[in-house]
């Protein structure tokens, strides 16, 4: 005899709803800060088509369809996440219709065959990790490299954990508050002559790039702030000028003034090489945007 079953759950307001239970899920990034932002050079997201082959393949109560906001990947844009048989399975860059078309040709065969199975070609080029808990489709190992530690709060504040110190809460040096005895910006702006000269044409500053002028705000409002004496500051660049050009090659002004920051920060320990490679990665791996 055949048993109706129902998956009946119940409401905040008390109603008994019976709720249906899809064999999958089906999620397109369409509103992100990335998928289909044609204006910022990605490719656009096929979104009619989604909906279409949804309806064509009579998949409406077996596949539950979610064309919607960001799903966490934006390195890769027009990310796809299908939720099967307990598994997540990553794909990206599903930048056309006939790409829509392959990922529901590979939901019809997990149908068929009742488990999850690899995707054929093309779609496997675009298959990804996406999961801490998942191993990489290609078989290669997985870095989950995060150097930074994670925050800790007490009732001063908030503390980082040093590398190395098993987890033990050290807190960040406080800035020295600003003295009469230091010289204004624009007096030390202005003294800076010779190696450390500030590159100037018609006698305004030069910056060739927008990263350039971020660096020379930082020094200056971190000097401002009483972490370090600009003479502190001015010395270290030359140091560094000195070492970039005995290493010959293309010399860029800024990239000294750079190393000089991190080297006089990293003095005063408000910046450690953990913090450092922590950032760099998240730019190298577009975890993070340029600010322009």
């Amino acid at each position: 005899m055949y048993e109706r079953r129902r998956n009946i759950v119940t409401r905040a307001d008390g109603r008994r709803v019976n709720v249906a239970r899809f064999r999958g899920q089906l999620l397109v990034c369409s509103l992100g800060c990335c998928c289909g932002r044609t204006e910022d050079g990605f490719a656009p997201v096929p979104a009619d088509r989604w909906h279409e082959q949804w309806e064509q393949r009579r998949l409406r109560n077996i596949i539950h369809l979610t064309v919607g906001g960001c799903l966490g990947p934006c390195g890769l844009a027009n990310v796809v996440l299908l939720l099967f048989e307990g598994q997540a399975l990553w794909f990206h860059s599903i930048n056309s219709e006939a790409l829509v078309d392959h990922i529901y040709d590979y939901v019809d065969r997990l149908l068929r065959e009742n488990a999850v199975v690899p995707p054929a070609t093309p779609l496997d080029a675009h298959q990804f990790t996406g999961s801490s808990w998942q191993a990489r489709p290609d078989g290669q190992p997985v870095d989950d490299f995060r150097p930074r530690r994670a925050a800790h709060a007490d009732a001063n504040g908030l503390h980082a954990c040093a590398p190395g110190t098993n987890g033990d809460v050290a807190a960040a040096p406080a800035a020295q508050a600003p003295t009469v005895s230091q010289a204004s910006v624009d007096q030390a702006v202005a003294l800076m002559d010779g190696r450390a000269a500030l590159p100037r044409k018609n006698g305004e500053l030069v910056f060739e790039e927008p990263w350039h002028g971020r660096a020379f705000g930082m020094a200056v409002a971190l000097h401002e702030a009483g972490l370090y004496e600009w003479e502190e500051f001015r010395q270290e660049l030359i140091r560094q000028i000195g070492s970039a050009e005995s290493r010959g090659g293309r010399f860029v002004y800024y990239e000294a003034w750079f190393g000089a920051l991190e080297a006089v920060l990293a003095s005063k320990g408000a910046l450690g090489a953990a913090d450092l490679d922590e950032v760099t990665f998240q730019f190298e791996y577009g975890e993070r945007d340029d600010v322009y």
